[in-house]
């Protein structure tokens, strides 16, 4: 695979342990950086019983140069505030829906809703920007934001990317930011092509909003309904690979 950056550039990749990110962090260790840090979020989504696990787990396979927690309580007490069924401590069920329903335009905003956290990516992406101003130079945001999800979650589009490269320019001095997804044009069954080439450990990322905790392997283990996990499912089963993933 050829190198899309030059030495002189450092990555930041936001990894949340799921499919897309984990692929993005097997990518970026392919390209000519300097050096590639994660940061990793917390902000008491129902996730978070495997978070921080998995993506210690990712980072010490991919050999990253830092991995650094950040613990967002504020972004917690605001998903609670507006009813997010993803909340940690939220009663409300999380969306179900059916393969079929997965390119419903209108299922897919309700869910979007449901398990919406206010303003997180770009909570994230700003967060991400001031760390990139402790390394200095050029930096290279790397986020996993794709296509499928990008039909449903505005702050997943390439749009959205371009935009907040242009404030970014504007609200950083001491760094370079430009934020980038190398799977922005995929779908999932690409997005799993594209990580088995590059030999991605798939059973040790979680894709479910509600795991189950860890099998014996200490691979999370899925409960195999919520949306997440059925755009995980059909994604291996279009890209023609065996799921690898354990469900509950």
């Amino acid at each position: 695979m050829n190198s899309r950056v030059s030495s002189k550039k450092s990555a930041i990749i936001l990894l949340s342990g799921g499919l897309d990110s984990t692929v993005c962090l097997w990518w970026t260790k392919q390209q000519d950086y300097t050096q590639v840090v994660c940061l990793t979020f917390e902000y008491g989504s129902k996730e978070e019983t495997v978070l921080h696990a998995v993506t210690k787990k990712l980072g010490e396979l991919a050999k990253v140069d830092d991995h650094t927690f950040i613990t967002l309580d504020f972004l917690a007490e605001f998903s609670k505030r507006i009813g997010s069924s993803l909340a940690k401590d939220s009663n409300k069920t999380l969306p179900k829906p059916k393969t079929e329903d997965l390119d419903d335009e209108t299922i897919g905003k309700e869910n979007a809703q449901s398990v919406w956290i206010p303003a997180r990516n770009l909570v994230f992406l700003s967060i991400a920007s001031s760390y990139a101003e402790t390394l200095g130079g050029e930096v290279d945001i790397i986020t996993g934001f794709n296509l499928e999800e990008g039909a449903t979650f505005p702050d997943n589009t390439q749009e959205f990317i371009d935009d907040f490269t242009k404030t970014a320019s504007r609200g950083v001095m001491n760094a370079q930011v430009q934020i980038y997804s190398p799977i922005s044009g995929m779908d999932k069954a690409e997005i799993v092509k594209l990580g088995r080439k590059l030999k991605v450990p798939f059973d040790f990322s979680n894709s479910c909003y509600e795991p189950k905790g860890f099998d014996a392997g200490k691979r999370p283990i899925h409960c195999g309904v919520c949306e997440s996990c059925m755009r995980r499912k059909r994604g291996f089963n279009e890209a023609a690979n065996s799921d690898p993933t354990k469900y509950d």
